[in-house]
């Protein structure tokens, strides 16, 4: 996939990081997704990322917030990806195969199905393994 495509994936870090006001990334998350808005991107995410951020906000912040971000992201544009046997298959041979012990299976699973659905971008503010060729998303200056 070329490098001007409008499609992104986004990891839990990122909704995180731009839902706990008391994150130092906090005002890069925001100028991210205000990135995104303006240039019309194609947002993705997985089940797992949104149970993650949840279970990040309940535990951190509040139930009533944690109960909101769904409320939002359900409402939202951003299209949520749930993995089938095939992607979990394929997530847990990329893993197994990785050369690195560092690779999760999360985020093996966010590779593959970033791959098989044409996403080339993550955009994420942890390490992001080369899986697939992937790449990490820069707002360009």
């Amino acid at each position: 996939m070329s490098k001007g495509s409008k499609k992104v994936f986004v990891e839990s870090s990122m909704f995180i990081a731009f839902i706990d006001r008391a994150h130092d990334k906090h005002e890069t998350t925001v100028a991210f997704f205000r990135y995104f808005a303006q240039e019309q991107y194609l947002l993705f995410t997985d089940i797992n990322s949104i149970i993650k951020t949840y279970e990040y906000i309940y535990a951190k912040i509040s139930p009533s917030l944690a109960k909101d971000f769904l409320r939002t992201i359900f409402l939202s544009n951003i299209n949520i990806l749930y993995p089938d046997e095939s992607d979990s298959k394929a997530a847990l041979k990329a893993l197994v195969n990785y050369q690195s012990t560092e690779l999760s299976y999360d985020k093996a699973l966010v590779a593959v199905l970033a791959f098989r659905r044409g996403i080339p971008q993550i955009c994420t503010l942890e390490y992001l393994h080369t899986l697939f060729g992937l790449t990490l998303f820069y707002i360009p200056m």
